[in-house]
């Protein structure tokens, strides 16, 4: 009896106690789009206790009688406070602050309220880019944010641009940055085998810039070491856009345009030309009755290879979604006929991202892309077989046909026409990128997420010629190559997100692998029975085929923990280790941790009690450790070729291993303040950054008895310093809405280290070099000290004072490194006009005008450039312009020098767009939720005292020392196009 007693005792007192303590559940609701907000803190008040919200802005917390009210707060939300009484489940919805408001921005494996960020991250929505013109995702980039250079190295159509953000960090490596969409690197590089210089591929060609959401551009330590051995040169993530609840949207873009040359040259007409031919031979080749001739011809070849161009894009989407599904789906069309002839690029894409709520723990989805390109090239860069370079070369009094309708090829260089023509070069693409994802919350604030995905990307190039003067030299000339790429990612993650009191940390665990395999084959014939049967297996020849297979693969285990205190002062700490596929047993792992830091002192009470006018300040500073493996694979092994000796087959060595061999290692400090005034209506951001990296990898000189002439070594270092300062605003003035962006950056690059300070000379045309103490890529030739009056030929410094001009005379003479780039946006919007100009500009960088060794050589059959109506003609002449003469001495009147050398400094107006929003109350009658029509204008105008084609060039492409040369040089376009945007 007793022991019954005692159990219900026990038993009252238990069902007591839980009684007495409950649990409080419920969904904190965004005010923009009904949809659950995730992060808000939820906390008991005048306790500790608390938790924040799911995915799905889903909560619960366990309270006592006594604990009466629930505090729900949120960066850009009024904190509200709410009596909790008898219910047991409370929804709220929370209110916009529009002070304290800000944005989410993406960045590693996570996102973070912009004004508790404490990284250095640039950020670029799609609202910025929607009416540029632009192929490519890289080209979109251009001029949008400070520090980050995009260098578009050709007009070429779907061509590869050069990126670089806070300057260069290798010499022999990549110096491009790490790029991922929705989490997943991607292939960016160049796998054309058919050389093209400047006018590469680019894998990044297959993105469509309209399906991307945002960019953020990491650039600092603490933002990028999350990426380890691939961080060194930046990171850009890209976030394609997704569904949303509600109504499904349909929505249709496309735009129309006309495309064509903003500059061409001055070149010798038919008179001229006689005239300078008589003067070099010094003799009447041409007489007054043949310049007067009108059955001698006066072609303009720049009006012949030159033409208006259209272009035009088509993309329909389809997005909405409910509470347990969200998707988005997009299909899309874009084609772009080059300036030159014979040049186009077309490309279709395609995609399905899906979000799906399993249940109120587990989220899975997918992101899929698909694309087919092809690319029309021609020869142009660096050549004297295309229909640029061939074209502006070819003096007036040749026609493109003969009487009889064939090519006329009497001129020095084949027929332009005939090349762009007749001769065939093809490139096609076809290009999966995929992932599926899924994410538990394990408890509340605890989330698992994994991701798979997959990169393939296969390239087809096929070229052919016959009749051209290239292709009756080989009797038919053709190539075929394939490369497959295919990247296999994986992402798991472990995420924890906690908030008590005025503390709030997040902290994520992960572990990374991808594997990389490429496939190529390469072959080129001769000898065609038929230019009608252009494909290998009508080939009689077969030369230098070859294949090749490389895979290779990354590890990566990764941390990252932020905290901060009552949204004052902010802490990050992350890390990751990378095993590499690229270095050997000695250094294959690799550590690259970081550290930030930030204070918000528009949060102390004696800058927020004191100064209104502050809505934000922030001091945040970065430093950390971060990786570049971007280069050959498997130079720390001994590798081997095949060959033939004496009729056999042989295997002989072909590199002197090293197992030592690492990563390059780039250390960065960075220091930075943002600053918001009334209310963020004036925003200011500034970074001042410091990167130094060591460990390049470079080939060391090996003496000749050892059988190699050089072995890979990391023996060289490199700095880059910089400031960056960005300037947003905006205000109304009267029914006048006005917002404004400028971005200006500015970074000096110095070589400190290379193996016994011996320079790496003489790279390319202009005579780029590498040297201690000097920028990458300085311009090391002779310098020109003009004509010399009495003799008409150049005359150049003598370094050395010993009376002759030698190599030991060459100096620094340019550097293409430019002192400042930015870009200035400015938007204004009336009633339903909108009005966007944006500014873009490079300053105080070098251009070595390789054309004019041709077009001011004053001694070939080549045509040239009116600036030679002025050269020297008899002695007391006063001209920069040399005699035209046949006499050899003379041939270092052309020599590669700072005669060529030029200021390819510009201010280009990048685009203007007028736009027109239609009524919405209107359009509702027909079933239509908004249209705007606009037309838009691309590289409207250029300013610049460049004398060349365009400033903006680089016919080496995406080499990191042989840079800021042009040698006939496909130039950007002028661009006129109408659009319109639709939705239903």
């Amino acid at each position: 009896m007793r022991k019954a007693l005692l159990f219900l005792i026990f038993s009252f007192l238990a069902f007591s106690l839980y009684a007495q303590n409950r649990v409080v559940r419920g969904k904190v609701i965004s005010p923009e789009d009904g949809t659950g907000l995730p992060g808000v803190s939820v906390f008991v008040k005048g306790t500790s206790k608390g938790t924040v919200t799911d995915q799905e802005g889903m909560y619960q917390v366990e309270v006592t009688p006594q604990e009466n009210t629930l505090v729900f707060s949120f960066i850009g939300y009024l904190t509200k406070e709410v009596a909790i009484d008898n219910q047991e489940s409370i929804n709220i919805t929370l209110q916009t602050d529009t002070k304290q408001l800000s944005e989410i921005v993406v960045t590693g494996y996570t996102s973070v309220d912009k004004r508790l960020l404490n990284e250095s991250v640039g950020v670029v929505k799609a609202d910025a880019i929607k009416d540029l013109p632009v192929a490519s995702i890289d080209g979109v980039l251009q001029g949008q944010t400070s520090g980050i250079q995009v260098l578009q190295n050709s007009g070429t159509p779907g061509g590869a641009m050069s990126v670089r953000i806070r300057g260069t960090t290798s010499i022999n490596g990549s110096g491009q940055p790490l790029y991922v969409i929705d989490g997943i690197p991607v292939t960016t590089d160049d796998y054309a085998q058919v050389g093209y210089e400047g006018q590469g591929i680019s894998a990044l060609s297959d993105l469509n810039p309209n399906e991307v959401e945002s960019f953020s551009v990491l650039k600092d330590a603490a933002a990028v070491a999350i990426y380890g051995a691939r961080a060194s040169n930046g990171v850009v993530l890209i976030t394609t856009k997704r569904g949303k609840k509600g109504n499904s949207v349909i929505a249709f873009n496309t735009y129309q345009g006309v495309q064509q040359v903003w500059h061409k040259l001055d070149m010798l007409d038919k008179r001229q030309w006689m005239e300078y031919r008589n003067d070099l031979t010094n003799s009447e080749v041409f007489t007054e009755a043949d310049m007067n001739d009108p059955s001698i011809p006066n072609t303009d070849w720049q009006d012949v290879i030159f033409r208006s161009a259209a272009m035009s894009s088509y993309d329909l989407s389809v997005t909405g979604g409910d509470d347990k599904t969200k998707f988005f789906a997009s299909g899309s069309y874009f084609q772009q006929d080059g300036i030159v002839i014979g040049s186009a690029f077309r490309r279709i894409n395609a995609r399905f991202n899906l979000d799906h709520r399993v249940n109120k723990r587990l989220n899975i989805g997918t992101s899929i892309g698909f694309t087919n390109s092809k690319t029309n090239r021609i020869e142009s860069d660096a050549s004297l077989h295309g229909p640029l370079p061939n074209g502006i070369s070819m003096p007036a009094i040749y026609p493109v046909y003969n009487d009889d309708g064939t090519y006329n090829q009497d001129g020095p260089y084949s027929n332009p026409v005939s090349i762009a023509k007749e001769a065939t070069n093809e490139n096609f693409t076809y290009r999966a990128i995929g992932n599926v994802f899924a994410e538990l919350e394990i408890i509340s604030g605890l989330t698992f997420t994994t991701k798979w995905g997959v990169d393939f990307y296969n390239l087809r190039e096929h070229a052919f010629e016959f009749n051209t003067v290239q292709g009756q030299k080989y009797n038919g000339l053709g190539f075929e190559t394939y490369t497959n790429a295919l990247n296999l990612v994986s992402n798991s993650i472990l995420r924890y997100e906690k908030s008590f009191d005025k503390h709030s940390m997040d902290v994520l665990l992960g572990y990374s692998f991808e594997k990389k395999q490429v496939r190529d084959i390469y072959i080129r014939g001769q000898d065609y029975a038929s230019p009608d049967l252009q494909y290998l297996n009508s080939a009689s020849t077969f030369v230098d085929p070859s294949a090749g297979a490389v895979d290779k693969g990354i590890r990566s285990f990764f941390a990252k923990a932020n905290y901060n205190y009552d949204n004052k002062y902010l802490l990050g700490l992350s890390g990751r280790i990378d095993a590499s596929s690229n270095f050997g047993e000695n250094n294959k792992n690799g550590f690259f941790p970081a550290v930030s830091a930030g204070w918000r002192l528009s949060e102390e009470s004696f800058i927020r009690d004191n100064v209104e006018q502050i809505s934000q300040l922030k001091l945040r500073a970065s430093y950390g450790l971060l990786g570049n493996d971007a280069t050959s694979a498997f130079q720390y092994a001994a590798l081997y070729g095949t060959g033939t000796y004496n009729g056999q087959p042989t295997v002989y060595p072909i590199n002197m291993p090293n197992p030592d061999l690492k990563w390059e290692t780039t250390v960065q400090f960075d220091m930075g303040v943002d600053v918001g005034l009334f209310n963020d209506k004036i925003t200011l951001t500034a970074d001042f950054y410091n990167k130094r990296t060591k460990d390049l990898l470079l080939d060391r000189p090996l003496p000749p008895g050892s059988g190699f002439t050089s072995v890979a070594e990391n023996i060289g270092e490199m700095e880059n310093k910089g400031i960056e300062l960005t300037i947003s605003g905006g205000h109304d003035f009267g029914p006048v809405h006005w917002t404004t962006n400028f971005n200006i950056s500015a970074n000096r690059n110095k070589v400190t280290k290379l193996y016994g300070n011996q320079p790496i000379d003489d790279i390319g045309r202009g005579g780029n070099r590498v040297m201690v103490g000097q920028p990458i890529g300085v311009f090391y030739s002779f310098k020109s000290l003009g004509v010399d009056p009495s003799t008409g030929d150049m005359v150049y410094y003598d370094k050395n004072d010993d009376g002759q001009i030698t190599t030991d005379d060459r100096m620094v003479v340019g550097n293409p490194q430019p002192k400042f780039i930015g870009g200035f946006t400015n938007t204004f919007s009336y009633a339903g006009f909108d009005l966007s100009v944006f500014l873009q500009f490079t300053y105080g960088n070098d251009v070595f005008n390789g054309s004019r060794l041709f077009l001011e050589s004053l001694q070939g059959g080549d045509n040239q450039t009116t600036d030679v109506l002025r050269r020297w003609k008899q002695p007391g002449d006063i001209t920069d312009i040399p005699r035209a003469t046949l006499e050899p001495v003379a041939a270092d009147n052309k020599r590669v020098s700072s005669r060529f050398i030029e200021d390819g400094s510009y201010l280009r107006v990048k685009n203007v767009t007028i736009g027109y929003n239609f009524n919405k109350e209107l359009l509702s009658r027909v079933h239509v939720s908004s249209l705007r029509l606009y037309v838009s204008a691309q590289n409207l105008f250029t300013f610049t005292r460049y004398s060349g084609l365009d400033p903006e060039v680089n016919y080496s492409g995406n080499s990191t020392s042989l840079i800021g040369t042009d040698f006939f040089t496909f130039p950007q376009a002028r661009a006129l196009t109408v659009g319109l945007n639709l939705k239903f």
